[in-house]
């Protein structure tokens, strides 16, 4: 795999990564809708959204990237497995299977982007290949679960926000009704009372 085609892969990524946030984004927007009708119409609402998107494009890109990392492991394995096969194993030392590694970076630049090939450390420098696509395997695992955490934590930061907003809206609209209904009782008895002193008035003067 050339730089090129990681430049491919990285527009594939972006697209995909996109697409998700907006099948996503959707998902949320009619499922605070079910919940309650107000809570799309108020600005936290909407400004909680707009923080989301771009941290959802973010973590669903890496997380389409580490798909297509997955994915490339068994041609990894075969590759090494290649490389390893110009060398004699009984006898390889920790240079030629840096040397190697070095190798398998170049020829897979996307699985090079997410781990630093020659910083891995191989125990068995004879059984290279399964060593090598195993702590990828793992590490790429990790790497997987960690993207779909952060994505779960941002939503339901922006969804709480929402509904929080919504609720506190709510209760502004109860206190509105209840205190003008007390101001126009209090308007009500002191004309009640005024009406009252100008008739004593008027029965003390005949």
């Amino acid at each position: 795999m050339k730089y090129l085609d990681l430049l491919s892969t990285a527009t594939d990524c972006v697209l995909y990564g996109l697409l998700l946030t907006a099948v996503t984004m959707l998902i949320l927007y009619f499922l605070l809708q079910a919940v309650s009708k107000t809570c799309v119409k108020t600005i936290p609402f909407y400004l909680a959204g707009i923080v989301l998107a771009p941290l959802l494009v973010m973590q669903n890109t890496l997380l389409v990237a580490c798909f297509q990392a997955l994915g490339m492991v068994e041609a990894v394995e075969i590759d090494i497995q290649h490389i390893v096969g110009t060398y004699n194993q009984a006898a390889m030392s920790m240079q030629e299977t840096q040397t190697v590694l070095q190798q398998v970076g170049q020829d897979f630049p996307l699985i090079g982007w997410f781990a630093n090939l020659t910083n891995l450390e191989v125990d068995n420098a004879q059984n290279l290949a399964f060593e090598m696509t195993s702590l990828l395997k793992d590490y790429l695992t990790t790497y997987l679960w960690k993207r779909i955490g952060w994505c779960a934590a941002f939503i339901v930061m922006a969804v709480l926000i929402a509904l929080l907003a919504d609720k506190r809206n709510k209760d502004a609209a109860l206190v509105a009704p209840s205190g003008r209904g007390r101001r126009q009782s209090a308007t009500s008895a002191i004309r009640r009372g005024d009406r009252h002193t100008s008739r004593s008035g008027r029965r003390h003067r005949y």
